[in-house]
């Protein structure tokens, strides 16, 4: 049945070569009792090992029921151990943790059976060798005799054709030790039995063949045989741990385990915690933003104005009386207005705002949008008063005049996004605003329009501007008309009248207003700004009026007496007319449109102020407006202010700063969990060579350790995502209201179940990965180390 041909084996230790066994040829019986005799050293344990695939011989070839075990692989090996060798040791090598029943079944659950026959084969196995009262008890209460029993049970369990004994009664008294003999020959009596001892008399009374070893020789055979073998085919079943089984040992050695596991636990789940929490404030403050970007949308919408205005101011100009920022910031403490000239820092860009773009902006999809307002700015009649009493008409092309839009969300426009300087706030439609720069500036063209003597730089004290009052002068009363034509009569005689009639309406200026510094949209210009009331009033009168109405019907400048330009020479853009005095510029008007525009008659808005419902809306309306623009040339475009993009870029640099700092912190806790993990898992495998070896010699191969400890940590790691989970719930109540005491946002830590179950599973990978290499190191354990040092 087996054959050694002239094996070899030899070992270095101390930079020189042992041999162990030298040149070893030798044939059993299938059925015999061998016992090996010799002193310590001589090759007894090494030829066992061999035998057993435990060990590779350097030379030579060991060859079962006449196949050689030359091309034998890991696999082949590992089933070799299980199915046809059964192995008894000096110092049992049970493991502790398992029953008696379940030490016996390690040996057969590595065979394709089903539950119960692995169950029945591991009871009828302890019954014959007499422990079967025992199986539910681990071995820490049995006797040294039981314990072998035991062991040969376990031995006997998967009935190997060949049973492979090192010194079995070494350890046993000599009453135990003729036990346990005795019962060997009983139940090994059909198999082969080779058995190292040093006990000569134990080997005369029941071995039917002793050789003697004596440095790596065998120098007496008492029984040889010289006869071919009989060659059965050997018959090798792949073995594999399963899942359930692997589960089991897990599970047995975490709850025999259970404070070093409790730790391992903890430890663990405080990485999985610290990662829960700053992932926590991560998510907590990205809502908290993206909450507030939402909010600021309201006060922040997207802005058309008939002028696209980037002002720059240079501290460094040339002018020498140029003010430092420094001392610019001392003005916003006056209670007065400080002359400048704007047009030296100051690029504008002119939006041509057609009624083509208006129906644009009208057939946009309305779910994007939660409102579009229009305000309009219009070419007004308006008559000022000097301080010499004389009565003249403003330049409206210099005042910068606008109209601020209509109430909003939970308060007024004005109130909401400007300060006030002096005077109050407009109560009535006919009230009028004066808007400064953030530096109480304002540009000397329009103090100038407006009336207003002052010398050089001077300042102008509020009190001098508030309360005055001009008067807006309607068609029918400005136009005078004579056959085909109007014109305006400008003697001094009649702006007085004018000025003093019933029909002029009254406006005066009711406070002077600054941009708030929490304001980015800031979309009235410099200059007066009345109510879009006032406005839409105006306009219905102007369409009303004579003058209009003979415009429409006529193909030529009913002022000028000038024939129109073609309709398609730049037709209804208002950008080039509203704000233009009719006295001085009324030659530009070289369209109807602009003829109309330029008498008050136009309903183009001269600014669009569109509401997104949200940023995700508002990202597709900048789509939408930029389509327009697509393809045409630069001075076509229609250029927009998207005030929220700024609060948006700063919010995300600022959260992009907090994600890095707390994912640098997240990847060092994840390190610190890899190397924990990594060095407890290491420490559980030195605490469990026995386990692991024992599993090795009874055939298991190295995925199956691989598994094992995979499987251990696969539960360690839920547990420990579980409890870092539930203590990162507990810590983010204190930590909320730390946050809330520093920074005045509720709630700011918030972890959700789906983040929570992630968690979980991160967990469990990192566990799985920090466990990774130290289970590839266990399976690469040799297990003939771990028998001589227990030997």
């Amino acid at each position: 049945m087996l054959q050694l041909k002239n094996i070899y084996k030899s070992y270095i230790t101390g930079g020189s070569r042992q041999i162990a066994l030298d040149g070893i040829n030798l044939k059993f019986r299938e059925s015999e009792f061998v016992t090996i005799l010799g002193a310590s050293g001589s090759g007894k344990t090494t030829f066992l090992n061999i035998i057993g695939g435990l060990e590779r011989c350097d030379k030579g070839d060991l060859i079962i029921n006449g196949k050689s075990t030359k091309e034998f692989s890991d696999s082949n090996w590992d089933s070799y151990r299980n199915t046809t060798v059964g192995f008894i040791f000096k110092n049992y090598n049970l493991i502790p943790h398992l029953s008696i029943l379940e030490n016996v079944k390690l040996a057969v659950s590595l065979n394709c059976l089903s539950k119960q026959e692995k169950q029945d084969k591991a009871i009828e196995a302890l019954n014959k060798v007499g422990i079967k009262d025992y199986m539910r008890k681990t071995s820490e209460y049995l006797s040294k005799d039981e314990m072998q029993r035991v062991a040969i049970a376990r031995a006997l369990v998967n009935n190997p054709k060949i049973i492979l004994a090192d010194e079995p009664t070494g350890n046993l008294d000599s009453k135990s030790s003729i036990e346990i003999m005795d019962l060997m020959k009983e139940v090994f009596k059909d198999k082969l039995v080779i058995m190292v001892t040093q006990n000569p008399i134990i080997a005369k009374k029941y071995a039917t063949r002793i050789i003697t070893f004596r440095d790596g020789e065998v120098i007496e055979d008492t029984n040889p045989l010289k006869e071919e073998l009989s060659q059965k085919e050997i018959c090798l079943n792949k073995t594999k741990m399963k899942v359930s089984m692997s589960m089991k040992l897990a599970m047995r050695d975490i709850s025999n385990k259970k404070l070093r596991t409790f730790f391992y636990i903890l430890i663990s789940s405080i990485g999985i915690m610290g990662i829960a929490l700053i992932i926590s404030v991560i998510q907590g403050f990205g809502e908290k933003i993206s909450n507030y970007e939402n909010d600021t949308l309201a006060n922040y919408p997207i802005v058309i104005n008939k002028v696209y205005n980037n002002f720059i101011y240079n501290t460094k100009s040339s002018n020498k009386n140029a003010q430092t920022e420094d001392e610019l910031d001392l003005n916003k403490d006056e209670d007065a207005i400080y002359p400048y000239d704007s047009n030296e820092n100051n690029t504008e860009y002119k939006n041509k705002i057609t009624q083509e773009y208006i129906q644009y902006i009208k057939n946009m999809d309305n779910d994007l949008f939660s409102a579009i307002s229009y305000e309009s700015q219009v070419n007004m009649n308006i008559l000022k008063k000097d301080e010499d009493g004389k009565i003249s008409v403003l330049d409206t092309s210099s005042v910068n005049l606008s109209s601020y839009p209509e109430d909003y969300g939970d308060g007024k426009y004005l109130e909401k996004n400007y300060d006030l300087l002096y005077g109050y706030y407009p109560t009535d439609k006919n009230d009028i605003v004066l808007v400064v720069d953030e530096y109480n500036r304002l540009d000397r063209n329009i103090l100038n329009a407006l009336g207003i003597n002052y010398k050089g730089n001077e300042k102008i004290e509020f009190d001098k501007l508030v309360g005055k009052e001009y008067k807006v002068i309607l068609n029918n009363q400005f136009y005078e008309k004579q056959g085909n034509y109007f014109y305006i009569n400008s003697s001094e005689e009649n702006l007085n009248k004018l000025y003093n009639s019933k029909e002029a309406i009254t406006i005066s200026i009711t406070g002077i207003l600054r941009s708030k510094k929490s304001n980015n949209l800031s979309d009235l210009p410099q200059g007066i700004s009345y109510s879009n009331e006032l406005c839409n009033y105006y306009i219905e009168d102007c369409q009303k009026s004579e003058i209009v109405k003979y415009q429409q019907n006529s193909d030529y400048n009913v002022i000028t007496g000038q024939t129109f330009k073609s309709k398609k020479d730049k037709e209804g853009i208002i950008d080039e007319i509203s704000g233009v005095n009719i006295l001085s510029s009324i030659n530009q008007s070289v369209t109807k449109n602009q003829m109309l525009s330029s008498l008050g008659a136009s309903f183009l808005p001269s600014c669009i102020t569109i509401y997104p419902k949200d940023f995700e809306s508002k990202n597709d309306i900048i789509e939408y407006l930029d389509k327009y623009n697509k393809n045409k040339a630069e001075d076509e475009k229609v250029l927009y202010k998207d005030t929220s993009t700024t609060i948006n870029k700063l919010s995300t640099s600022i959260m992009k700063g907090i994600t890095i700092v707390l994912i640098v912190f997240a990847s060092i806790t994840f390190l610190i969990s890899l190397i924990t993990i990594f060095i407890l898992t290491y420490a559980s495998i030195l605490e469990r060579k026995r386990e692991v070896c024992i599993l090795r010699v009874l055939g298991s191969k190295k995925r199956d350790i691989v598994r094992l400890f995979n499987t251990e940590n696969i539960i360690i790691g839920f547990l420990s995502g579980v409890l870092g989970v539930f203590m990162a719930y507990l810590f983010m109540v204190p930590m909320n209201f730390m946050l809330e005491k520093i920074t005045d946002l509720a709630d700011i830590a918030v972890l959700k179940i789906e983040y929570a179950l992630v968690l979980i599973i991160i967990s469990i990978l990192i566990t799985l990965i920090g466990g990774f290499i130290p289970a590839k190191i266990a399976s690469r354990k040799d297990p003939v180390k771990f028998l001589k040092n227990e030997n």
